[in-house]
């Protein structure tokens, strides 16, 4: 299932990369633009990644797609079908009720999210589960009916 594909990728910003080019006309200035180049895309990286995912063969012509959803309960989910696209979303909203617990860091945190996969035209989602975090979520290529000769009789009129 080559077709299977995550559409978006990697975010490269116009900044980091003209930023990363002006090194050679800004001589003595290096050191700051290299760490504001780096502060940038560290800002970015796995910007569209999140949450992340496997896209996993099952048999000839199934396949499962696994997000690692945690926080998220399956009313927080929706999962849709746009022409051949497969949207997968998570709205989580943020608590508003004082938290009693002292925590020292704060690090695992859900937020919403919205990833997109190319699917082809006999692409069928079959089913979804949330299992201990995980969104499972299969697709079964089914194959095309072979178009059928048929005769047409000729009625007398």
């Amino acid at each position: 299932m080559a077709s299977l594909v995550k559409r978006d990728s990697r975010f490269r910003s116009p900044l980091a990369s003209i930023l990363q080019d002006g090194e050679k006309w800004m001589v003595g200035f290096d050191d700051i633009f290299n760490n504001l180049v780096e502060k940038w895309e560290d800002g970015f990286d796995g910007f569209h990644e999140y949450p992340a995912s496997n896209i996993k063969r099952i048999g000839d012509d199934h396949y499962r797609i696994e997000m690692a959803v945690a926080g998220f309960n399956k009313e927080d989910l929706s999962i849709e079908v746009e022409d051949e696209t497969l949207v997968i979303s998570g709205e989580k909203r943020e608590e508003t009720k004082k938290e009693e617990e002292n925590y020292l860091q704060r690090g695992i945190k859900a937020r919403s999210f919205r990833q997109c996969f190319q699917l082809v035209e006999h692409d069928r989602v079959l089913d979804a589960t949330l299992r201990n975090g995980i969104l499972e979520i299969d697709i079964k290529r089914q194959n095309p009916e072979p178009k059928k000769h048929v005769t047409v009789q000729i009625r007398n009129g």
